[in-house]
């Protein structure tokens, strides 16, 4: 019964050589600073490097732990478009190895993560077509504003002329009557 109970405490699948899950690795990238994040990501992107030139075996730890730095918020190189497409890449049908040895527990993450991912892509869209929405606007209300200035100014142009016109005549009869007086 012990066994039992101490073989249930160990929910998640040991990645690498330190023994963490995927999650605990996050948790861990959280709890990084600047520096020490930028390291990470080197070393992330030199293991993948390096699977890419060798010709052993598919290892997806290294992009698995890529993508968790893509879709860190602090990470230097965060990218939300980045990380879903590396989670798609891996995810598809034609690459289904890559979580293949995960346990449920890190399933559920990936596809938390997965939804995280694609609620920020929304949410950046909404705010892009938001702003979109914003710089029309302020472009139409520019417009506007510049056409009533315009009319105005044709309002002012005719009201001088009027006002010459009217000097004009004043000034005739001005003169009339000064002749009439001489």
């Amino acid at each position: 019964m012990v066994l039992l109970l101490l073989s249930g405490c160990e929910l998640t699948t040991k990645h690498d050589k330190s023994g963490t899950s995927y999650g605990e690795y996050y948790l861990e990238l959280q709890r990084l600073n600047e520096t020490q994040l930028t390291e990470e990501v080197s070393k992330q992107q030199a293991n993948v490097e390096s699977q890419t030139n060798s010709n052993s075996g598919v290892n997806y730890d290294a992009q698995i732990k890529l993508l968790l730095l893509y879709s860190l918020p602090k990470s230097p190189i965060y990218n939300s478009f980045q990380a879903k497409a590396l989670l798609n890449d891996l995810n598809s049908e034609d690459n289904n190895s890559a979580f293949a040895d995960i346990t449920p527990n890190e399933e559920a993450f990936f596809s938390l993560l997965h939804d995280q991912l694609n609620q920020r892509l929304l949410m950046r869209n909404r705010l892009l077509a938001l702003q979109k929405e914003q710089l029309n606007d302020h472009q139409h209300s520019a417009k506007q504003q510049q056409h009533i200035a315009k009319q105005q100014q044709q309002q002012l142009i005719e009201q001088i002329k009027l006002l010459e016109q009217t000097i004009k005549q004043l000034k005739s009869i001005e003169q009339a009557i000064d002749k009439r007086d001489q």
